[in-house]
């Protein structure tokens, strides 16, 4: 594993940056880049996510293929695998020679893979680099990225110190994605207990406001910045999304879909994935993953 971060970094001129998809983790990502005073283009079929960056110095587009033209590093912040292969397939003739197009989405290794094939034949490089850390981290995130080291290196010249604190070069083309998706996998069974635990306190007469309070105030070694953060949101029925109950059910089948691959029975994500796939059924998906309680408290 390459750990890239800033004092190893060489000098180079500030890169001229695209942004395609301006939602919670893009749009973030653009108006970094701006405020950093990087020329910075992007897209996003959404009107409001296109006026946000626009504020923030971000010269917009609803066309993937305009926002890439002149760019030398294009990062890519995408829903789904789907999505990232149409804006692949949609930018690569657009993309000047050796452009580097840096995906920051949560998609399966294979997609990745398959990008990287459809990218390289019009001359185009491609690491799979997406996000540890939540939105309101950035500029401390880490990028767990696959991809040739060269390409890699590049990427965390333009990225440290504006939306990372670190690039970590994890493998080949895949292997970053392969990283972020069972990290996401651990997402789901951290929020899903965490909603089990909850609801359970409050059937016992404790308040979830008191249960989330007294632990995440003890030290004890189950405390995690995401329990802290999903336990305040469940006691308080605030569901405003940071991460949707979608999006953690599209993550949560792309890690048993690696299982699979590999023949492997993964109990704990198998009923995780159920208990999430329930929640979206039932008309939670737009909400926030805490949510999830929701469904319990129901029962």
């Amino acid at each position: 594993m390459q750990n890239m971060t800033s004092p190893s970094l060489p000098s180079s001129p500030s890169p001229a940056v695209a942004v395609i998809g301006l939602g919670t983790m893009g749009g973030r990502a653009a108006a970094a880049f701006a405020a950093a005073g990087r020329p910075t283009a992007g897209a996003d079929p959404f009107e409001a996510a296109r006026t946000a960056a626009a504020r923030q110095g971000v010269t917009v587009s609803d066309s993937p293929a305009a926002a890439v033209s002149g760019a030398d590093l294009v990062l890519l912040s995408l829903p789904t695998p789907q999505h990232v292969l149409d804006v692949v397939d949609e930018i690569a003739g657009a993309l000047g020679p050796g452009a580097l197009v840096a995906d920051t989405s949560t998609i399966d290794p294979e997609t990745a893979q398959e990008a990287a094939r459809r990218l390289a034949a019009h001359g185009a490089r491609y690491v799979d680099a997406p996000v540890l850390g939540r939105p309101e981290g950035i500029g401390s995130w880490t990028l767990v990225a696959g991809g040739a080291q060269a390409d890699v290196t590049e990427l965390a010249a333009a990225a440290v110190g504006v939306i990372a604190k670190s690039v970590e070069q994890v493998g080949e083309v895949g292997a970053g994605s392969t990283v972020k998706v069972l990290n996401n996998v651990m997402f789901g069974a951290i929020n899903a207990v965490t909603a089990e635990v909850v609801d359970l306190a409050e059937r016992a007469g404790i308040s979830a406001e008191t249960f989330g309070s007294v632990v995440a105030g003890s030290g004890a070694a189950t405390v995690s910045p995401l329990f802290r953060d999903i336990s305040v949101r469940m006691a308080g029925r605030d569901y405003e999304p940071a991460f949707t109950l979608a999006l953690l059910e599209k993550d949560v089948r792309l890690g048993a879909g690696i299982a699979a691959r590999f023949g492997v029975q993964a109990d704990v994500t198998t009923a995780v994935q159920a208990l999430i796939s329930e929640a979206v059924s039932s008309g939670r998906a737009g909400q926030d993953t805490s949510a999830l309680v929701e469904l319990l408290r129901a029962r």
